[in-house]
């Protein structure tokens, strides 16, 4: 596998989730700076390569760790609230 540089809707795209996710991703720091996340200017790029995937598959496994994942549960009538994690699991940590 080669290396590319996406845009941040190409990997998106390629992650399959949103936009504002990606974003959100490389604001957080889950994506490092000059190893997989490129910046020149207002230009944002993402270096897709085998260690871009094998970092990411790595903090999916130890982002809960043996933790219990938390649940979702709905609450209100619709709208952006609609879907809220489990007061229960908080009270766990």
């Amino acid at each position: 596998m080669g290396q590319e540089l996406l845009t941040i809707e190409q990997f998106a795209q390629r992650m399959q989730i949103s936009r504002s996710t990606a974003y959100m991703w490389v604001a957080e720091g889950r994506l490092a700076a000059g190893t997989h996340v490129v910046r020149i200017g207002r230009v944002v790029r993402i270096l897709w390569n085998e260690e871009l995937i094998a970092h990411l598959l790595t903090l999916s496994l130890c982002a809960y760790g043996e933790q219990k994942r938390p649940t979702l549960c709905r609450r209100g009538k619709g709208g952006r609230n609609r879907i809220a994690l489990d007061n229960s699991f908080i009270d766990v940590m």
